[in-house]
């Protein structure tokens, strides 16, 4: 197997943005050197994103066009709320995908800090760190079928919704815990976990509030707030900003797909 086949193409960018592990990082340097065409294509994936960062570099001098958060908002007030789960959802999808990938960018020229403590949040972290008593807890190992998992969270909330797959981006679920007595009645929170270990968690319940898309750092865990009139989600992990925009896009447009 040649080392172009070794690497996926999350890592190669991982490679390029300095996320990965530095033993990592050391094999792919290696990989690299002893081929030619795989050389070729990093410098090639180098010069797009300094194309892309000469063009867009300036996006983080700027907050985001106020016409911008207002249409965000119009089109969450806008949705009839007796469409089903995932009609409403994917009207929203790529607009909120859109949004995600340019906060991705912003951020990573500018820290963004969050004035307020949200319930949702305290939640999500209380589930992460296991503070909060589970009702139900599932490694992902019993589930015979993918298909188990998506019943279990649909069944949870009251709504049709599915784990997502997240192996494009190297995790994989390992956990599935269901929680009752918060607000909107119960949530669920799913643990993955990539090679290395990480922990990438998506909390998930009825919303704390408006529709909204925030991406915050506290304390080096990135946290990616997801919510619309139907779902609230916030998602967890020791990332940058880059990497966690693209998992929060990845990991929202598999709940419904």
């Amino acid at each position: 197997m040649t080392g172009r086949l070794e690497i996926r193409d999350d890592e190669l960018h991982g490679f390029i943005d300095g996320e990965l592990t530095s033993v990592r990082a050391a094999e792919i340097a290696k990989l690299i050197a002893g081929d030619a065409l795989l050389g070729a294509r990093v410098a090639a994936l180098r010069s797009d994103k300094d194309k892309l960062t000469r063009i867009y570099g300036k996006i983080g001098e700027h907050p985001l066009p106020p016409e911008w958060l207002s249409l965000i908002e119009r089109r969450a007030i806008q949705r009839p709320r007796f469409f089903p789960l995932h009609i409403a959802m994917r009207r929203a999808t790529a607009l909120a995908a859109g949004v995600v990938l340019i906060l991705g960018v912003w951020l990573t020229y500018q820290q963004i800090g969050s004035q307020r403590e949200d319930v949702i949040v305290a939640e999500a972290f209380a589930a992460r760190s296991e503070t909060m008593p589970a009702q139900q807890s599932f490694a992902a190992t019993a589930f015979a079928t993918p298909e188990m998992a998506d019943q279990v969270l649909t069944t949870a909330l009251g709504m049709m919704l599915k784990a997502p797959d997240l192996n494009r981006m190297g995790y994989s679920l390992a956990t599935v815990r269901t929680y009752s007595d918060v607000p909107g009645g119960s949530s669920v929170e799913l643990d993955y976990r990539n090679a290395e270990n990480r922990l990438f968690t998506l909390y998930l319940r009825r919303p704390s509030g408006p529709a909204r898309i925030e991406l915050l750092e506290r304390a080096g865990t990135r946290i990616c707030i997801w919510q619309d009139d139907v779902l609230g989600t916030v998602m967890l992990g020791e990332m940058s900003a880059g990497e966690m925009a693209r998992l929060a896009s990845l990991a929202y447009a598999g709940l419904t797909s």
